[in-house]
């Protein structure tokens, strides 16, 4: 096996022409920098090489039919690849890590969207509606993502 080495650039020069120049390495840290910083990069990369080295496999949300890889952004349903958008997505991981919760619209767009962010809660209607179409096998009478009149939206793993 061959050994992989792993490169942390950590110099003054910062034109893109130096950064381009040192596109092989894992990172590349520009001085003046944090100590803090530079450790804190060098632990992330030596986890994710020792990740890498395990084999580890990314996390997977199993529901129903659908795999779910929060990690990578990436759905399959039946093992077909979902053409989500991220706000899509970012609703379906919280439904499938919190199955069978009510969650209204409001808290939806709180925790997909941010407790900051300024917007109309129809938004999240349009896309609980456009994940339906991508994930139900009949959009028209869903039954994964269940609307609970009233109160907000349920996901049901079939």
């Amino acid at each position: 096996m061959k050994k992989i080495k792993k490169c942390v650039l950590v110099t003054a020069k910062k034109e893109d022409i130096d950064k381009i120049k040192g596109l092989g390495a894992d990172d590349y840290v520009v001085k003046p920098f944090s100590p803090v910083e530079l450790v804190a990069r060098v632990k992330a990369h030596m986890q994710i090489h020792q990740s890498l080295k395990e084999g580890k496999k990314e996390n997977c949300l199993q529901a129903g039919d659908l795999e779910i890889y929060p990690d990578s952004y990436k759905a399959f349903k039946k093992g077909k690849i979902l053409d989500l958008t991220g706000k899509e997505f970012e609703i379906l991981v919280l439904f499938a890590r919190n199955p069978n919760i009510a969650f209204s619209r409001e808290r939806i767009f709180d925790r997909v969207w941010g407790m900051e962010a300024v917007g109309d809660m129809a938004t999240v209607t349009v896309h609980i509606n456009n994940l339906r179409d991508k994930i139900e096998e009949d959009p028209s009478n869903p039954q994964m993502i269940q609307t609970i009149w009233g109160v907000g939206y349920r996901f049901h793993p079939a």
